[in-house]
């Protein structure tokens, strides 16, 4: 009755709203179902169905049956039927091989809880698998030669053969014989459960020397590091490939990460012939070159979903690369002329360097530690294949962060070591997404000998972020933003005549700044802290943001749009340097740190005093 007012069933003639409500309630009853008679009383209807067949055919009440789901009609025009064929299955889902899947997948890696997700919902469905047919390309079964294992199944242990591949054969079909000279029919039985199971070999055997490389060389590459493949394979192909490895190999040889990818996107729109909505790699390299191809893909996402490869990211990767290349190119002439006179100050074009023995400044310091920073970001996002990330910190935002420094030490020039340094980093952190532009800076530009392929990731980095000198340089920033902003409000309110202009300000005239110290801060701000730290946990470095907002809305506090983007730059500041971020003391001097910065902050903000 339930189903029948919910679908607006009126009487038998409702054929459709009929069998959606007939295969709602099969699926209720077969999932949540319980038998309440009879010799399974007590079961769910999913366990008891297959054991009330076995009854059924043993006492001879009921005999195999299968049809169709519904009419299908050949093409000749004939109603077709079953043909009820041998089959083997693969027996997933039985519970000891199931917990060896389950543990498998607990250990590995996934890069991404939906991905986790999507395998254990798979692990928990997952039960019989047709895994032979009679037709097509593929293995033999091995203990019936009338079928081949359908290529889902058939996939899901040949990386192992990559691991000793390159020894067996040197042609791509097999047709030109490796360096050991080991020919397909020496490969036995008893040679790959050698190779690739460890067991003990028959003594005696032609290629026992040879085959003691191939076992070498398969320990040295096994186990799987990460696999990478489409997220439509979750639910089949991968989740094939954790059973038969936790069937087939020890623990310490188990895969240890699956990287799952949607579909890729053209121009933020679904790839279609029909449309002709297509670019294939080859037309994208022949149009933007293979490194803005690569640069373009990295930016395209990085998440399960479907990523965006956008052509005006590859065009603009184009001219990104390019003038990153020029103006490298112009720091390296710099540089070299500063090894002839290495105490003397040089200028080339836009590049300005100090004396190679001047000492590090303030912001020479901040520099440093960005470049730091962002190139422990990057090593991390490279370490977790979240390329659109490592672009991000080891591309854009070191780009951004040197512009910075440029402009700051417009007047004084840049440190030389630092100079040299950024090169470096820069085109190692990019060597990954762009390495024909890498390999080019670094031999041509540069002057390296040897290929950046053997180059290291930095070595000489700090175990974490420096975030006291990074506070440092995000002060000159805000106090850059805050003088800006000022003087745009103060020619909005100008320009509409307002009241609170003060009466003497010409805007006509030279600027003039005067810049105060404040040793107290405002007492909203102080209250906001206030009532983050009273809702701060320092055991789990979580807010209880609930709390945070009843404590200041009972102040009246949330009508005065400041007080959220201050609490959000606190709790920032909380989750990097921890519970010490409510302690709004600077960890520098002030006065001397605008005093040292006072040529730029005249010349950037156009100041006449």
């Amino acid at each position: 009755p339930a189903l029948c007012e919910e679908l607006k069933i009126n009487s038998q003639k409702d054929r459709d709203q009929l069998a959606a409500a007939k295969d709602i309630a099969y699926k209720e009853g077969f999932y949540n179902g319980v038998m309440t008679v009879g010799e399974f009383q007590g079961q769910t209807v999913q366990e008891a169905k297959p054991r009330v067949r076995e009854l059924l055919l043993a006492n001879g009440d009921g005999f195999a049956y299968a049809e169709p789901e519904g009419l299908v009609m050949s093409r000749s025009g004939d109603e077709c039927v079953v043909a009820l064929c041998d089959q083997w299955y693969f027996d997933y889902g039985e519970a000891a091989w199931k917990k060896l899947a389950e543990e498998c997948l607990a250990a590995m890696d996934t890069y991404g809880e939906e991905t986790r997700h999507q395998f254990e919902l798979s692990l928990d469905w997952l039960h019989q698998w047709a895994c032979v047919r009679t037709y097509g390309l593929g293995s033999k079964v091995p203990w019936d030669s009338n079928y081949l294992i359908e290529s889902l199944s058939d996939s899901t242990i040949y990386m192992s053969y990559y691991t000793v591949a390159h020894l067996l054969h040197r042609s791509l079909d097999g047709s030109t014989l490796g360096p050991l000279g080991i020919t397909p029919a020496d490969m036995d039985d008893a040679a790959w459960d050698y190779v690739l199971l460890g067991k003990e070999l028959p003594s005696g055997h032609a290629k026992a020397e040879e085959l003691v490389v191939l076992r070498r060389s398969y320990l040295y590459w096994y186990p799987v590091d990460i696999r990478s493949s489409g997220r439509d394979l979750i639910q089949n192909h991968l989740t094939f490939f954790i059973y038969i490895h936790t069937a087939m190999f020890p623990k310490s040889e188990w895969p240890r990460s699956v990287r799952a990818n949607g579909h890729l996107m053209l121009n933020g729109e679904k790839m279609s012939k029909s449309t002709g909505n297509t670019l294939s790699l080859r037309e994208s390299c022949d149009r933007y070159g293979a490194d803005a191809t690569r640069l373009t893909l990295a930016d395209s996402g990085d998440s399960i979903e479907d990523a965006n490869f956008e052509e005006s990211t590859a065009n603009a990767a184009i001219l990104h690369l390019y003038t990153l290349m020029e103006w490298i190119t112009e720091a390296q002439k710099a540089l070299q002329q500063l090894d002839v006179s290495p105490d003397q100050a040089v200028k080339v074009g836009d590049i300005a360097l100090r004396p190679a023995s001047s000492p590090l400044t303030t912001v020479d310091k901040i520099f440093n530690a960005e470049m730091d920073a962002l190139t422990l970001a990057s090593g991390a996002d490279y370490n977790k294949t979240m390329y659109r990330d490592a672009l991000k910190s080891g591309f854009y935002e070191f780009i951004k962060s040197r512009e910075w420094y440029v402009n700051v030490t417009a007047d004084t020039g840049m440190h030389p070591q630092l100079l040299r340094k950024y090169i470096t980093r820069q085109v190692i952190q990019l060597c990954p997404i762009t390495p024909h532009w890498a390999e080019h800076i670094w031999k041509t530009v540069v002057g390296n000998t040897s290929s950046i392929m053997d180059a290291r990731w930095p070595a000489d980095l700090p175990s974490e972020q420096d975030h006291s000198l990074l506070a440092v340089g995000e002060y000159i920033r805000k106090t850059v933003r805050s003088a800006r902003d000022a003087e745009i409000s103060l020619q909005k309110r100008s320009k509409k005549g307002g009241k609170s202009v003060s009466a003497g300000v010409d805007l006509t005239k030279p600027k003039a700044l005067d810049m105060y110290v404040a040793h107290e801060f405002p007492a909203w701000q102080e209250d906001v802290i206030g009532a983050l730290r009273a809702n701060f946990d320092a055991a789990t470095g979580k807010f209880d943001d609930k709390q945070v907002l009843a404590a200041l809305g009972a102040k009246g506090m949330l009508k005065n749009k400041k007080v959220m983007p201050f609490a959000q730059e606190i709790k920032k500041r909380v989750v990097l340097t921890g519970a010490k971020a409510f302690d709004r003391a600077v960890d520098f001097n002030e006065p001397e740190l605008l005093n040292e910065l006072l040529e730029y902050l005249k010349r950037t903000l156009e100041l006449s005093a």
